[in-house]
Formats: C-alpha cells, structure tokens, sequence
C-alpha cells in the first residue's frame, strides 16, 4: 500500500512539474513577443491623445496607434522609430498636415505600417516628403492613404542614406499633385502597385534601384509602364509614364505624354534602347538617363519642359534630330562622355546644350536660338569635347561658354576641347573662355555679337583661322590670360596687324566684375585679308 501511494504520488509530481514547465514556457514566449496594445488618439475614450507624436512616443514595438477621425485635421510632423501599426478611421477625414515644415511623417523603424491617412503639405525644399523612409529599415507598408501637396510624396531614403531599404509595399494608394510622386534611391525588392498618380509619378533618382515589383499602376488615368530586366521589345501601349531598369533593345515610340510625372521616360541602367519619335510636354523631365549607355534618343518634339533631355552618368548616347521649344535646360550632360549631340533644333530654352564634368562628346550640326543665358556651356572639368558647325544666335549671354574652376591647374580646369566650324551671331558673346586651358577655337564664323570672342584667365589657348567682325563692342578681349595666342583670323580691316584690347585685371566679389589695373595690348600678328569660306 506505502508502495502504490508512492508510486501515484511520484506520478502527480512528475504531471506537476510538466505544468509547471510548460507554463513557464508560455510565460517565456508571452514575454518574448511584443504587448500589441491599442492606444488611441482623438475620440472621446478615457485616456486617448491628442497627439499623434505623444501616442507614438508611449507605444512599444507591436503595438496599434489608432487615429480618429474627429480631432483630424492633425497639424505635426511625425516620427515613427518603433514597429508599430499607425492606421487612421479613413483616409478622406483622418488628415496629417506638416504645416509647409519638413516631413509629415519619418520612418526610422522597421516594419511600420501606415494605413487610411490624408498626408499632406511637407516642407517646400528638397528632400522633404511626406512619407520619409529612412536608414536601413525594412518591412514598411504604406497602404490605403491619399498623399498629396508634398514636395516629394513617398520617399525611399535620401541622395545619401539610401543602402538597404527593402520590402517596401506602396499599395492603393491615391498620390496627387506632388512635385515627385515616388522617389527611389536605391532600394531594392519592393513592391509598388495598385497606386493612382495624378500629376506626378515616379522617379529613380540613384542607380542600383532594381529587383522591384511595379504593376497595376495608372498616371493621369493611363498606365504606368514599368519594365525590369526586359529585352527586344517595343512598347506599343499609350502611356502616361514608361520606365525602363536594366533593359536591353527596347523602343519606345509613337507616345504622346503631355501630363505631369517629373520624368516622361526614364532609361536606368539599360543599353540599346531607341526613344523615337514621342511628343512630350508639360514634363519637369522629358527623357532622363541614369547609368545607361548605348542608347539613341533621336526625332522627338518637346515643349513647355523643365529639362529636355537628362544624362547622369550615360554613356555613349546618339541624341539627334530632336526638337524643343520653350524649356529650361534642352539637353543636358552630367559626368556623362562619349556621346553624340547633333541636328537637334532648340528655341527659347535657358540653356540649349549644357555640359558638367564630360568629356570625349560631340556636339555638331546643332540649331540653337534664343537662349536666354547661354547656346551651349561647358562646366567644370569637361574635357576633350568637339563643338563643331552649330548655329547659335540671338541668345541673351554666350553662344559658347566654357568655364573651368576657380584654379584652372589642372584638375578642374576644362581642358583640350575644340570650337570649330561654328556661326554664333547676334549673342552677348560669341565665345566665352573662363578658365579654360588649350582650347582650339578655329574656323567659327563670329560676328554680329556684342562681343565677339572674350579670354578671361585662361591659358594656352589658340585662336586661329576664324572670321571675327562686326561685333558692337569689341571683336575680342583678353583678361589675365598672356598665354592665349590670336594667330591668322580675319578682322575685316586692312591693317598689317590686329590689336587686341585686355591687359591684367582684378576678380571683384562683391561686384562680380573684373577691374583693369594695368592695361595691354595683344596682336595677332598674321590676319587674314579676305574672309575664310
């Protein structure tokens, strides 16, 4: 009998501690894992914010901040560095407004989610957003919500915290009438869809933005066109934005984009590709280029856009036959080489063809009018390019501008590049050389202009064999530059030699201008007696 009560009692202690132990099992997990508590702003519970910031600042990771409706509109800037669910009562009524002042909502955590909000009126100045996310994070949903009137609308990081933002879900949402509707930078493996963009679209702003899922999205009541890792196709679907990542052999034709998106067509990272024969307006960017090469933008008509053509880092590109009337900046180049500029017809631009840090380009054959700063410039350590039997006139500073930096020896001077064959009339200045080193401007047609051709410290460079007349105020000028040679140029006048006005002058910063303090004069010694054909 002592036995069989020892026995069951040895039964009940071992069916005792099994409980005991999975019940500190239990505790274990319940305390491992987050509260996933409530809290509640607005509304008229007991206990509930009235701040969206103060909800968020005492919440722990898990839990749900729950924002009614009518205390709404909230006027904040929120920050979200916890994992947590901020959901709204609904996206019409449920309004985060940032007041004009940096932006709305930043996410520093990851896997956040924001639902069922109205997200408007960040800070006007770049980068500000109204949703900002930010850093290494991961695992965010944007869902459900209207964002507009914000400079940018979604951001994924910014120009240099962009690594690792991945599993970024951006879906049914409405995103209007933001200057950019989405901003990339370099994140990967999101996915984008079932969005509408009005008046703004989406724009990948830095290189290795890839392995993204972007689908079922329209733009202006058209879809928007995304294309990853494709090859040998033509897009035959009109279209309000078209987005090309890591393709090969795609054309892209017939298309009339004349809504606003920030970027019509964006080429990232893709070679071979044709962009033919599209009509774009009302764009901030017409084609944009970013780490592409091997690409021909050739026959399209652009009016009434901030920038024509862009390319950032892009290579070997064919740009010709297009026209544009009526923008800021026609084409651009930025640390972009090899590339081929020519027959483009550009009106009433800011700048027609403009250059920063690229080399080894041509640009030939070109038609530019109007200007209202310079035909074609050159900035900044651009080296080796070839202007050759372009037509500049009537543009309200220089036909050709090329400007070095502020100490031209020799990393950032703008060296070896070649003006020849040009007609440049009925400009401030025909030729402008600012900083410039071993230029050769030959066999340019220079008359008409304000000035003709002026040398400001600049070095080594020659002038030769090239008609230089009729200009108002001077044909040319030298300052701070001795070392630049006039040789053997036609002046229209039949003196043995040609004087050449200039002499050393003084940078005034405060007035911007150059002051003689001792004036010389230069000669080209052999001028020509009768005008070059």
């Amino acid at each position: 009998m002592i036995k069989k009560g020892l026995v069951v009692g040895v039964i009940f202690l071992f069916i005792g501690t099994c409980m005991i132990l999975a019940t500190a099992e239990d505790t274990k997990k319940s305390q491992s894992t987050s509260r996933e508590e409530w809290l509640y702003v607005g509304g008229s519970g007991p206990g509930n914010y009235t701040k969206i910031q103060d909800a968020i600042d005492n919440s722990s990771d898990g839990d749900t901040v729950f924002v009614y409706n009518d205390s709404s509109p909230f006027y904040e800037n929120v920050f979200i560095n916890k994992s947590i669910k901020l959901i709204g009562e609904n996206k019409i009524n449920t309004i985060v407004d940032g007041r004009r002042k940096r932006d709305v909502i930043k996410i520093v955590a990851s896997n956040v989610s924001v639902q069922n909000f109205s997200i408007n009126n960040s800070g006007e100045f770049y980068p500000n957003s109204g949703i900002k996310i930010y850093e290494e994070i991961n695992n965010i949903t944007i869902q459900n919500t209207i964002i507009k009137n914000n400079l940018i609308g979604i951001s994924l990081g910014e120009e240099y915290y962009h690594n690792n933002i991945k599993h970024i879900k951006i879906v049914d949402n409405l995103i209007q009438n933001n200057r950019f509707g989405v901003l990339l930078f370099g994140s990967y493996e999101n996915i984008i869809s079932n969005n509408i963009f009005i008046n703004n679209g989406i724009y990948i702003r830095y290189a290795y933005t890839r392995d993204n899922t972007v689908s079922h999205n329209t733009i202006n009541g058209l879809p928007l066109l995304y294309l990853e890792k494709q090859s040998n196709t033509k897009i035959q679907t009109d279209a309000g934005q078209i987005i090309l990542v890591l393709c090969d052999n795609i054309t892209v034709s017939d298309q009339s984009l004349d809504k606003e998106c920030w970027a019509c067509i964006e080429l990232i990272e893709s070679t071979n590709c044709s962009i033919v024969s599209n009509y774009i307006s009302n764009k901030s960017y017409g084609i944009f280029s970013l780490n592409s090469e091997y690409n021909t933008i050739q026959k399209n008509f652009m009016k009434n856009v901030s920038l024509g053509i862009y390319l950032d880092n892009s290579d070997r590109h064919t740009i010709l036959f297009n026209t544009m009337n009526n923008t800021l900046d026609s084409i651009h180049l930025l640390d972009s080489n090899c590339n081929t500029v020519s027959h483009n017809s550009l009106t009433n631009s800011r700048n027609g063809i403009d250059l920063s840090y690229s080399s080894d380009n041509w640009i030939l054959n070109n038609n530019i009018t109007f200007a209202r700063d310079h035909g074609i410039d050159l900035f900044f350590s651009c080296n080796r390019n070839h202007i050759c039997n372009n037509t500049i006139e009537n543009c309200w500073d220089a036909g050709i501008y090329i400007l070095g930096s502020s100490k031209i020896w020799w990393d950032l001077a703008s060296i070896k590049n070649v003006i020849s064959g040009n007609n440049l009339k009925n400009n401030e200045w025909g030729i402008l050389l600012e900083k410039a080193a071993l230029t050769t401007v030959t066999s340019n047609t220079i008359s008409r202009n304000y000035y003709g051709i002026e040398v400001i410290s600049a070095k080594y460079n020659k002038i030769s064999f090239n008609n230089i007349f009729e200009n108002i105020a001077e044909d040319a000028i030298f300052k701070n530059s001795l070392s630049s040679r006039f040789d053997s140029n036609f002046w229209n006048d039949t003196r043995q030699l040609h004087k050449i006005k200039g002499g050393i002058c003084f940078y005034n910063y405060w007035s911007e201008t150059y002051e003689e303090i001792l004036p010389m004069i230069r000669f080209d010694w052999h001028p020509a007696k009768n005008p070059y054909l």
